[in-house]
């Protein structure tokens, strides 16, 4: 395939990993005093819950959805398949029933950024806080 046509197709995929980072990288400053109840509205039921003396901590175990681009040019016998996906542990710190903290923890990286992977958890959050569905305090 000619270089031409390559770079394109690696910023598209590095696009889509980059939108999905910064989102989760913006999620750990702005979900925090989220109330629990608004955080199971957003994200859903947790699938693990601790508790400790200094809180409680939810956990989600998402995957990413696989995307992947691919091509060839008919009049080279070359073929470029570019896919992405990723697993991560989303975990939050709740003290007296409001998000405090935010932690990500990647598996496997979706695409080329950190975190990018962890973007399925908190997705609905965002869009629920900017639609002022949800609030922070």
């Amino acid at each position: 395939m000619s270089r031409r046509l390559l770079l394109p197709l690696l910023l598209a995929v590095a696009g889509c990993s980059t939108g999905d980072a910064l989102m989760v990288n913006q999620a750990r400053q702005s979900l925090v005093g989220l109330p629990a109840d608004d955080l199971r509205l957003c994200a859903g039921i947790p699938d693990r819950e601790a508790e400790s003396p200094g809180g409680t901590f939810w956990t989600y175990d998402r995957g990413a959805p696989a995307s992947a681009l691919s091509g060839g040019l008919p009049w080279v016998d070359v073929g470029v398949s570019i896919s992405g996906s990723g697993e991560c542990r989303t975990t939050f710190h709740l003290v007296e029933g409001r998000v405090r903290r935010i932690g990500y923890s990647a598996a496997r990286e979706a695409g080329v950024m950190t975190d990018a992977a962890c973007a399925p958890v908190v997705r609905g959050c965002m869009r629920m806080l900017r639609e002022g569905a949800i609030a922070t305090r």
